[in-house]
């Protein structure tokens, strides 16, 4: 089940993505579960499934606006440097022990087919196409054998980093937070459409040139690992989001870099996903 969050004629809604459109079931559902969060958190996907099952589009998806999939997360945790076939890691053999796991705002993120926005003070606004697990239960301490039992769904995550900015002190924040620098979307499919997310394919293109193109088979860190490491130090609950990191070819590890521009057009895909895809303006 594709599940999406949309505004239109000024309202907003969340629904089904059925037929090229959706079935608006926050119409129907709206007043016990106002959002898609909402429903996650209730345990009511089921209700939701069954709310759209038979029925027409309300609406196309061209006539609608694309929201976040989840609208209001409480967390956004962010996996660096996890792939196998990242420059450090494959070239200098620099393995982690452990994860390195940051966190990013809602703000420092647009949905799809909003344009990412190129900082004034960088020219250095780099691509990261990842995977990402939204959580569908309040867990903490979560063995790893049951931690994919805590994801309700993925979505596409472009984890856009201001990368000179990655320089300015020691840590990852204000180079991965910058506002509008990142995309989610465009919707979230359910895990059991997905069945095993680390046998997805994710390609990254700019301008219609591969950038990158690897497998989550690639994670050095898998979700059930990650999950279950955050969970030692956090309280996960519905609604968040853990995105997991980006195989090889983002801008930095071109020679020369190449970073995004007014005028880029940015495409995330993932296999059983779908197409996560925004235009890049200046700020």
């Amino acid at each position: 089940m594709k599940l999406v969050s949309f505004s239109k004629g000024g309202k907003d809604s969340y629904g089904v993505v059925v037929d090229g459109g959706i079935v608006d079931v926050g119409k129907k559902l709206g007043s016990k579960y106002p959002t898609l969060k909402d429903a996650i958190a209730a345990g009511a996907l089921k209700e939701v499934e069954a709310a759209a099952k038979g029925q027409q589009p309300d609406a196309k998806l061209s006539d609608v606006t694309l929201g976040f999939p989840i609208p209001n997360p409480g967390k956004i945790l962010c996996a660096g440097r996890n792939y196998r076939a990242y420059h450090e890691v494959q070239e200098m053999g620099n393995a982690p022990k452990y994860p390195s796991i940051f966190a990013r705002y809602i703000s420092s993120f647009v949905p799809h087919g909003q344009p990412l926005v190129r900082p004034k003070v960088s020219e250095q606004l780099d691509f990261e196409g990842e995977l990402c697990a939204v959580i569908g239960k309040r867990g903490r301490h979560i063995p790893k054998d049951k931690a994919l039992d805590y994801v309700v769904g993925y979505t596409i995550l472009n984890e856009g980093s201001v990368r000179d900015w990655q320089g300015k002190g020691t840590q990852n924040f204000p180079g991965k937070n910058f506002d509008r620098s990142g995309s989610i979307g465009p919707w979230m499919v359910t895990a059991d459409e997905i069945g095993d997310p680390s046998k997805l394919h994710i390609k990254t293109t700019l301008n219609g040139k591969v950038m990158q193109d690897g497998g989550t088979d690639l994670m050095i860190f898998d979700i059930p690992y990650m999950l279950a490491h955050a969970s030692q130090a956090l309280e996960l609950n519905p609604g968040d989001l853990l995105t997991t990191g980006s195989p090889g070819g983002s801008g930095i590890e071109h020679k020369p870099p190449v970073w995004m521009k007014p005028g880029d057009t940015l495409e995330v895909e993932i296999t059983k996903i779908g197409v996560l895809k925004n235009p890049v303006v200046a700020e």
